[in-house]
């Protein structure tokens, strides 16, 4: 993937990560995937499904045929769909599914996001995200919405509205009670990378560090310490994001990166 002389594969299949497990019948066609690193009996667990023909691309198609209004077997033949080439090709089994009565509100709210976002991203316009936050009401399918907003925003490079979204996004994980230590990270040190709402991510990283366990490691806790040093170095406040590295330093004395960030702060600019 890395190398030039695989533009084609990478473009033929659609490759966005490695390791990537591409498997294709005789002609070529892919049925099945494996995305992401798995333990070697996990992996050959797979492998033998996708070898005997369980559950691959033509597998699922064929079940459709026999049981159409089959809720799960549309969701999963779309996300293959979707991983193999893309939302455009997996949009009709998700409109098929956003039409079905009687379907459990998280998966036709789920289409619903699904059918959004291809909308989004043929017109580079993000109103139909927009619009589906404004009016949806499923809490379970609402941060997968958010998220797609945010992402959009940010390969529009639109930082100031990728700030309000995501901003708005960990507000709303905070109203249902579902805020995590690692989202506010996530949050705070993203806002230090577009130095925007930092007074905001100072906040919410301080909220981080006092959600971790007792029992939190070391190395965890030194790693959120980081990200509030970050925020307080870009707000300024040199002082005190030393002090916070100093911590961080007693945390984790070897390792160096932790020297290099106290280093950086005492810099002059």
């Amino acid at each position: 993937m890395d190398s030039t002389a695989n533009d084609d594969l990478t473009e033929r299949y659609n490759i966005h990560s490695i390791p990537s497990f591409v498997f294709v019948d005789e002609d070529g066609d892919e049925i099945d995937r494996i995305v992401g690193y798995m333990p070697p009996a996990e992996y050959l667990a797979e492998m033998t499904r996708i070898r005997n023909g369980i559950n691959t691309v033509p597998d699922l198609v064929k079940q459709l045929e026999e049981d159409p209004d089959n809720a799960d077997l549309l969701i999963n033949l779309a996300g293959k769909m979707e991983a193999m080439s893309g939302l455009k090709d997996a949009m009709t089994y998700w409109e098929i599914l956003f039409a079905l009565e009687g379907v459990d509100p998280v998966k036709h709210s789920t289409a619903a996001l699904k059918m959004a976002l291809y909308h989004a991203q043929e017109n580079k316009d993000p109103e139909t995200l927009v619009s589906f936050i404004s009016n949806e009401t499923n809490t379970e399918v609402l941060p997968r919405a958010y998220d797609a907003l945010r992402n959009f925003y940010r390969r529009s490079q639109d930082k100031v509205a990728e700030a309000d979204t995501y901003r708005r996004y960990v507000d709303f994980m905070s109203g249902i009670h579902k805020e995590t230590a690692g989202l506010l990270n996530g949050y705070a040190w993203r806002m230090t990378e577009i130095d925007l709402n930092l007074d905001n991510a100072l906040e919410r990283v301080t909220q981080g560090i006092e959600m971790l366990a007792e029992d939190a490691g070391a190395r965890e806790k030194a790693q959120i310490m980081d990200t509030k040093g970050e925020v307080l170095w870009k707000l300024g406040r040199i002082d005190d994001a030393v002090a916070v590295m100093d911590e961080c330093i007693a945390l984790q004395p070897e390792d160096t990166y932790y020297q290099e960030q106290k280093a950086k702060f005492q810099t002059p600019s």
